[in-house]
C-alpha cells in the first residue's frame, strides 16, 4: 500500500457558538470530484507540511498566505483503494481574498458537520467536528 502525505489548509472563523470553515469545489477527477473540500495537496520532496499547505493555497486558490499564520491542528488518515493518505491539517485565519473563490460552511451544535454529508469528503467530517469541539466546547 502506498503512503501519500498531504497538507490541508483550513480557513476558519468563530462566531459565538458557531464555527465557519471555508471550502472550494474539487475540480479534478477522483473519488471527491465535485465535492467541497479544503485547499491542499501532496507534500513534495524536501518540503515541510506547512510549506506544502501554503504552496497549495497559492496554486489552488490563487492567494498568498504566510506560514507564520498557520497553526498545526493534527494528522488524520484516509484509506483509499491502494493508498493510505496522511492529512497534515493546518489552521489559518480568514482572509478577505477568499471572497468569491469558494464558500463558507457553518457548523453548529448539535449536528456539527452532519448537514454537509454528501457535500464534503468523508474524512473532512472528523476534522471539522474535532475543530468545533476544540474551539467551542
Amino acid at each position: 500500500m502506498r503512503l501519500l502525505p498531504v497538507a490541508l489548509a483550513i480557513f476558519f472563523e468563530l462566531n459565538g457558538e458557531s464555527l465557519k470553515v471555508w471550502v472550494q469545489t474539487r475540480e479534478d477527477d477522483g473519488p471527491y470530484q465535485g465535492l467541497q473540500e479544503f485547499p491542499g495537496g501532496g507534500i513534495e520532496a524536501n518540503e515541510t507540511p506547512l510549506a506544502a499547505a501554503v504552496r497549495e493555497v497559492s496554486e489552488e486558490v490563487g492567494i498568498k498566505i504566510f506560514a507564520e499564520e498557520g497553526k498545526f491542528f493534527g494528522v488524520y488518515t484516509n484509506e483509499l483503494p491502494g493508498k493510505s493518505v496522511l492529512l497534515h491539517v493546518f489552521l489559518f485565519p480568514p482572509s478577505p481574498l477568499l471572497m468569491g473563490k469558494g464558500q463558507w460552511l457553518t457548523v453548529e451544535k448539535p449536528d456539527l458537520s452532519a448537514p454537509y454529508k454528501g457535500l464534503i469528503p468523508y474524512p473532512n467530517h472528523k476534522i471539522i467536528d474535532d475543530l468545533f469541539l476544540a474551539l467551542i466546547s
